[in-house]
């Protein structure tokens, strides 16, 4: 029977945290606005003055920071009409603080 590889190496103490969750689920977020608005890659792309690799890689959950930068998400959340925090409930996820200090 084939299966997935365990990246994480089983350790009785260990807590098992996904560093990617936070990250997969923005790019479910955007892909599910996108959608739900009838955009492209390329048209979203447009509308928010990014490229579309960078909509494409966010999408994908992977960016060039391993974080998304924050221009990128306000230009997304202005393109969708939203405010960034509803793409982004929880920055400190990416930034490791709280932003409203």
């Amino acid at each position: 029977m084939g299966g997935a590889v365990n990246a994480y190496p089983r350790r009785p103490y260990a807590v098992r945290i996904d560093p990617d969750q936070p990250l997969r689920a923005l790019a479910r977020r955007v892909r599910g606005l996108r959608v739900a608005a009838f955009l492209t890659q390329d048209g979203l792309a447009r509308r928010a003055g990014l490229s579309r690799d960078t909509v494409a890689r966010l999408e994908a959950g992977r960016t060039a920071l391993g974080r998304p930068r924050m221009r990128t998400l306000t230009a997304l959340a202005a393109a969708f009409g939203v405010e960034p925090e509803q793409l982004l409930p929880d920055p400190g996820q990416f930034w490791g603080q709280d932003l409203d200090e």
